[in-house]
């Protein structure tokens, strides 16, 4: 079990000593969306047809919960094209520039807006039983 630890830094770039912060930021955002699984388990009532203000809500709670990750895509897509003065004037978003290269940004961000878009289509029809 030795070999684990450098095998994982390796791939993902991350140190042990790191991932107890990993662990402590997902645990941030668990709780930080448990208030939204709230709401929409109390806005939704009949599965089978939801009224437009129900879908509007549902619609709205998706895009606010996945905005941050979006941004995140986002700003990591752009971060190595960043003048240095940029990162002298904000140095605390230096801390969110974890992401290496473009490719997995732009993943990140095209699954977030793929995703986003197949449910507000599907919670426009209204029909969420399938």
């Amino acid at each position: 079990m030795d070999f684990l630890s450098p095998v994982v830094g390796t791939v993902t770039g991350v140190e042990a000593a790191q991932w107890k912060e990993i662990l402590i930021f997902g645990m941030e955002v668990f709780i930080f969306l448990l208030p939204f699984v709230v709401i929409g388990l109390l806005v939704e009532k009949d599965v089978i047809r939801v009224p437009v203000v129900n879908r509007i809500v549902k619609s709205i709670v998706v895009v606010i919960t996945s905005l941050p990750i979006l941004l995140f895509g986002i700003f990591n897509y752009m971060a190595p094209g960043l003048s240095e003065a940029f990162w002298e004037r904000h140095p605390v978003l230096e801390g969110f520039w974890i992401m290496e290269g473009r490719h997995a940004p732009a993943i990140l961000t095209g699954v977030v807006l793929l995703y986003v878009l197949l449910y507000v289509a599907e919670t426009a029809r209204g029909d969420l039983s399938s």
